[in-house]
């Protein structure tokens, strides 16, 4: 996948500016023209799918916006440039919301996105309730087990389609050590660095880990995991999928480490066929997110291909309450391959291969992850003047700020959580 995004799929392409600005009136006519006309057909058309919130829909500037939701919560004003952008989202809501918003189709105070994106979430979980949506998602869910499995290849695929756009990306929004996962603040005047600090050094206490320990990292993104693991005097391995990472990982890595840490550009199911009943313990953070349903099992089966006996392993994941499919739109632009499990899917997969749950899962409440996210995207906006916009152009920001929001709606407004999922392998 290239940097300079170019998603228009056959609409004409928009000014994309970053500065925001209300669209006028294309022909500048007013009155009962059938473009007028047309334009509130549709907003009462969106008036039937969203039931919840408070959205005023703003087609042409003469004429008066249309209103939609229940009027509960924060206003937030939508502006559409053009029409087809409002017949793309009625037609294919799922995909064609974020793909509108990054062709130009229609604006919105940035502030506001995420509050706007929240009510759209809300309003489609409602819809997805409904049993024949909920049959239509099961005969999807079962087509995509068949035709999308996340063998090495497309694995590999995967993760360079997002870990590979560039460090220089990565290290314009990420705290100093570059862990991309939930931070655990401990109060909001916290920065991202300590709670993120916080973070590294409350999954290594759960996992108990000991000086002289064999630890392996799956999923080790540049290392800032494998890094802690060494100031605890413990060997580590990292195993990634992304080019990128393994390079910036590697030259991270302490002069002091050099003995203690070392990564590998490697499958896990591959890595486990080598390295059985080698490790006393293994973490995975933010990793679990692109096995694939059809892969759960396998995951932790390869897990327990390489604990000791009494090895334990910490599993840490977004976790969501029901049983949904990924966005249609962060599953083709952000995450290809990617499922959000709920708990219970790790705990019974865990289980099913033969691993013991010592404790119940630690869990850590959205507002936790949706608090990283504005650290997140904050960092990203003020910086993204000093990027090349060679490779990063005006469309790709509008992505970024897209993908960045829309994962806070779905923490404040979906229920999602973290999880971190303690596991043993018997003696």
């Amino acid at each position: 996948m290239g940097l300079h995004y170019d998603h228009t799929d056959g609409v004409e392409q928009q000014d994309v500016s970053s500065d925001f600005r209300r669209p006028g009136s294309p022909t500048g006519r007013k009155g009962h023209s059938p473009e007028r006309i047309l334009s509130r057909i549709l907003t009462n058309l969106a008036g039937l799918f969203i039931r919840q919130g408070n959205i005023n829909i703003h087609i042409f500037e003469e004429n008066e916006p249309c209103s939609v939701g229940d009027g509960k919560g924060e206003p937030v004003d939508i502006y559409f440039r053009r029409l087809p952008a409002l017949v793309r989202i009625l037609t294919n809501p799922g995909l064609a919301v974020g793909e509108t918003y990054v062709d130009g189709g229609w604006d919105i105070e940035e502030t506001d996105l995420t509050c706007f994106l929240g009510y759209l979430l809300v309003n489609e979980a409602h819809i997805e309730a409904m049993p024949p949506v909920q049959l239509l998602n099961r005969l999807r869910d079962a087509a995509s087990l068949v035709f999308h499995a996340n063998n090495s290849l497309r694995s590999r695929k995967n993760a360079s389609h997002h870990y590979d756009l560039g460090n220089d990306l990565y290290e314009t929004f990420l705290d100093e050590e570059m862990v991309y996962s939930c931070a655990f603040f401990t109060d909001e005047a916290q920065s991202l660095e300590d709670a993120q600090k916080n973070k590294l050094e409350t999954t290594l206490n759960r996992l108990q880990i000991e000086s002289g320990m064999n630890v392996l990292d799956i999923g080790c993104g540049w290392g800032a995991m494998t890094r802690e693991i060494a100031r605890r005097d413990a060997r580590a391995i990292g195993i990634t999928l992304s080019d990128e990472q393994l390079i910036l990982a590697e030259q991270r890595l302490p002069s002091e480490f050099r003995d203690l840490v070392s990564y590998r550009l490697q499958d896990y199911r591959d890595y486990a066929e080598q390295n059985p009943e080698t490790y006393d313990r293994v973490v995975s953070v933010g990793m679990f997110e692109h096995v694939g349903r059809r892969h759960f099992a396998e995951y932790f089966k390869a897990i327990f291909a390489m604990l000791k006996p009494g090895g334990r392993a910490l599993v840490h994941s977004i976790v969501k309450p029901n049983r949904s499919p990924t966005n249609a739109w962060i599953a083709k632009h952000v995450f290809p391959g990617g499922l959000i499990p709920r708990i219970s899917d790790m705990t019974d997969s865990a289980e099913a291969a033969g691993l013991e749950l010592p404790c119940q899962p630690f869990v850590h409440e959205g507002h936790q992850y949706a608090a990283t996210l504005r650290h997140w995207r904050k960092r990203f906006n003020r910086n993204f003047g000093a990027l090349d916009h060679e490779r990063y152009d005006e469309r790709f920001r509008r992505l970024w700020n897209f993908y960045l929001a829309a994962s806070e709606a779905a923490f404040k407004s979906l229920g999602y959580q973290v999880a971190q999922l303690v596991i043993r392998k018997p003696e």
